[in-house]
């Protein structure tokens, strides 16, 4: 009596892992048509009838992804959070999400949630994580990942970005455009590479026009309104002359000194007009002109590549390196 033809007597004839059969038995994508010609003939040829059973084991999946972000409080984040949330949805993907609870563990909560849960794969948003910690991350753990919003030239890791200095320009020249010539701008951490970006951008507009900007007109807000308002209160103490223009790194710093101007009898845009970052509803609803980034389609994306990325098998992989832009939306905070 002839033996039963396995699916390992099949990889060995086909020269390929149990997971790239598995993906031609149940029609998944990642497997090349040519790859997938061969071994639906090869298949067929020997005789191989998969077990129920054992052809789900094979797949190994969860239909699960795991989300860590250091904080969803910003808008922005909660903006890719529903992007996240809406095409796992449509995908049939289910999602657990991390949030960071203490200073540093940017390498320690992804890998603890890689060990205690059961996904296919990881969406990881933290400002705080450098290259090397995602390099390290890399080689511990064997399940495809994206980053967010996170930029490093590496060709096994897929990142997916706002092209900040880009956006960072347009708004610069917009307040130029607009007669501003005294401009001060509210960065985020030092460190951080999206407000280095912007800064870049904001320099070349800047530049362009045949301006500069002095030292204590570049302040820093920490990307949070709080710190903001105490950086320009700070500024005014010290005996600054008033900016007539102010381009804060984000939608929430620059809404706060909006409202800290107004209150003290500071016209917006009058004396000063003022521009944002990311396009938050609060933004569009408070009048403030500002760089509008496609935030939940940037988690949307995100979603797709990942799974995109689990039914392509590991040798076949190809890290891609993203850059979504944004646009300016100009209101009454520039304009009146």
């Amino acid at each position: 009596m002839q033996n039963r033809v396995t699916l390992r007597d099949v990889c060995r004839e086909a020269g390929v892992s149990k997971a790239t059969i598995s993906h031609v038995l149940n029609n998944k994508p990642g497997v090349g048509i040519e790859t997938r010609k061969r071994i639906l003939e090869i298949i067929r040829r020997m005789g191989y009838k998969p077990r129920p059973a054992a052809r789900h084991l094979s797949l190994a999946r969860t239909e699960t992804l795991a989300c860590v972000f250091e904080d969803l409080t910003p808008g922005w984040l909660l903006s890719i959070y529903r992007g996240i949330l809406s095409k796992a949805a449509e995908m049939k993907y289910h999602v657990i999400t991390a949030l960071s609870v203490w200073e540093g563990d940017q390498f320690e909560l992804p890998t603890n949630v890689l060990g205690t849960a059961s996904v296919d794969g990881l969406l990881w948003l933290d400002p705080r994580t450098t290259p090397d910690i995602i390099r390290r991350f890399k080689q511990e753990q064997h399940m495809p990942f994206i980053v967010l919003q996170g930029h490093l030239d590496d060709p096994d890791i897929t990142t997916i970005s706002i092209e900040d200095a880009r956006g960072a320009y347009l708004a610069v020249k917009h307040l130029i455009e607009t007669g501003r010539r005294k401009l001060m701008l509210i960065t985020g951490q030092e460190d951080n590479y999206d407000s280095q970006q912007k800064l870049l951008g904001s320099r070349q507009a800047l530049s362009e026009a045949g301006l500069s900007i002095a030292p204590e007109y570049i302040v820093n807000g920490h990307h949070v309104d709080d710190y903001a308002i105490r950086a320009v209160d700070a500024f005014m103490k010290a005996g600054h002359k008033l900016p007539d223009a102010i381009f804060a790194f984000n939608d929430n710093m620059a809404l706060a000194v909006m409202r800290w101007l107004m209150d003290r009898g500071i016209r917006v845009p009058e004396d000063v007009a003022i521009v944002g970052f990311d396009g938050i509803d609060d933004a569009r609803r408070s009048g403030l002109t500002t760089v509008e980034t496609p935030m939940r389609e940037l988690g949307m994306l995100a979603v797709q590549t990942l799974i995109e990325l689990i039914h392509t098998p590991s040798a076949e992989r190809k890290a891609q390196h993203i850059m979504m832009g944004g646009t300016l939306a100009v209101r009454k905070s520039t304009t009146g």
